[in-house]
């Protein structure tokens, strides 16, 4: 598979899983609970904290029912699906509805067409035991270890982008460039290949992708670190939601 095919198939799977029915274009709300029951909006019940890790709805229709949500469960109550978010031991009930007007309105992602020139040789080099603040789009402030840095050169101008590693064990980096918010979303999110033994890696711009947060503001996506917002344009990648009428 040549090199626009791959891209192409690529930005299809991205288009299928942002439309889908459970997709992030149907995430409704997020709603920080505590250990007093409490009604949540579009959803039958009342919904506490366990205290214990967990989330616990109760009065669940006629008969009084009660559950508890952990981690990674989910529940579906008629078309909407309940689901567990954990920020670092805070929880919160995300609420999936597909017939969320954002949702049925997704029709596209639109994107740059790829280009082999946005991949882009890089000297990745690892930083062992260094820390780095991120803030997240409510203004949250949290730390993460930070896998390395990658040097390399845009039109000719160096420049290095702080790279960690995702819960699944990828290189990621969040990033801004010049075209945010006239041509392209606010910030990208971009996988890494992970460097070959001698410290060389490949950035694929053609790989920028929108966060979650593009297609619901429940999402509470980590902004980028000052290092990795650069001025120069990146026209590359994907570049904003397409909806329907």
């Amino acid at each position: 598979m040549g090199f626009d095919d791959d891209w192409r198939v690529w930005h299809a799977s991205r288009v299928r899983y942002a439309g889908a029915e459970y997709g992030p274009a149907a995430l409704e709300s997020t709603n920080w609970l505590i250990t007093e029951p409490a009604a949540v909006e579009g959803v039958p019940g009342l919904w506490a904290l366990t205290g214990d890790g967990g989330i616990r709805g109760s009065d669940l229709g006629a008969s009084g029912s009660i559950v508890t949500l952990r981690a990674a469960e989910s529940l579906r109550l008629g078309r909407r699906e309940l689901r567990v978010f954990d920020r670092r031991g805070s929880l919160a009930l995300r609420v999936f509805n597909p017939r969320r007007p954002q949702r049925e309105r997704f029709s596209a992602i639109d994107a740059y067409p790829p280009r082999e020139g946005w991949r882009i040789r890089a000297e990745f080099e690892p930083t062992p035991g260094e820390r780095i603040a991120i803030t997240a789009v409510d203004g949250v402030v949290t730390e993460s270890e930070l896998a390395g840095r990658l040097r390399f050169r845009l039109d000719g101008i160096p420049l290095s982008l702080d790279v960690t590693r995702s819960s699944q064990g990828g290189l990621t980096a969040v990033f801004a460039d010049g075209t945010n918010g006239v041509e392209t979303y606010r910030f990208r999110f971009l996988p890494i290949e992970e460097p070959d033994a001698d410290g060389t890696a490949v950035i694929d711009f053609n790989r920028a992708y929108l966060p979650p947060c593009a297609f619901s503001d429940q999402f509470l996506c980590p902004q980028p670190p000052d290092a990795n917002r650069f001025s120069l344009p990146i026209r590359a990648g994907e570049r904003a939601v397409v909806l329907g009428g």
